[in-house]
C-alpha cells in the first residue's frame, strides 16, 4: 500500500452559450493547435479508450502533456491520464464533462490524483483555471481572452528557449 498523498479533487466549471456538439468538437479538434491549451493540439491515434496522446506546440517541436484516454463518452464525457512532461511527477486525471442546460452547456474540467504539494500540483491548477476561461471565450467568440492572447504571444518568442527534455523527440507517440 503506497503513502503517497494526493490533491482533493478540483473542479473547474463554465457555463458556454454554445450547442453541446459545438462545445464538444472544439474540446476534441486535432486538426489545429488549440489556444485554450496554449496553443497545442491534441496529438492521439484516436479518442478511443487506450489510446495513447501527447499535446503538441503549434510548430510541433515541444509536447507539454502526455497521457492516455481513459473513458470516452462523447459528447459528454472524456477521462485522461496526464502527465506534465516538465516535472517527473506521476500521472494525474483528468476528466472533462459537457452538460446540456437551458442557458447553454455547463462544461467542467476535473483533476483527480495529482500529487500534493508537487510542481504538477500548481501547474495544473492554474492551467485549469486558464482552460476553462478560454476555452469559454474561444468557443462563444472564435477567440482567447486579452489576457491568454499576450500570453500566448510571449510563449512564442520565448519557445526557442524552451528546455530540450522538452522536446517532441523525446516524448514520441507510443502506440501498441
Amino acid at each position: 500500500m503506497s503513502n503517497a498523498k494526493y490533491a482533493d479533487r478540483a473542479v473547474y466549471k463554465v457555463l458556454i452559450k454554445a450547442p453541446i456538439e459545438t462545445v464538444w468538437s472544439e474540446l476534441v479538434d486535432t486538426k489545429k493547435p488549440r489556444p485554450f491549451f496554449w496553443n497545442s493540439s491534441w496529438d492521439t491515434p484516436g479518442f478511443k479508450a487506450g489510446a495513447p496522446y501527447r499535446m503538441l506546440s503549434k510548430d510541433k517541436k515541444v509536447v507539454a502533456v502526455i497521457g492516455e484516454i481513459l473513458e470516452m463518452d462523447p459528447p459528454r464525457r472524456m477521462t485522461t491520464s496526464f502527465r506534465l512532461t516538465a516535472h517527473d511527477d506521476a500521472a494525474s486525471r483528468v476528466i472533462y464533462t459537457l452538460k446540456e442546460t437551458p442557458e447553454g452547456v455547463e462544461f467542467c474540467l476535473i483533476t483527480e490524483n495529482i500529487p500534493a504539494g508537487s510542481k504538477s500540483e500548481k501547474s495544473m491548477a492554474d492551467g485549469a483555471k486558464f482552460i476553462v476561461e478560454n476555452f469559454k471565450a474561444y468557443v462563444e467568440t472564435g477567440k482567447v481572452t486579452f489576457g491568454a492572447q499576450m500570453m500566448l504571444g510571449m510563449m512564442e518568442l520565448m519557445s526557442p528557449m524552451v528546455p530540450k527534455a522538452l522536446k517532441a523527440e523525446n516524448w514520441p507517440l507510443r502506440t501498441a
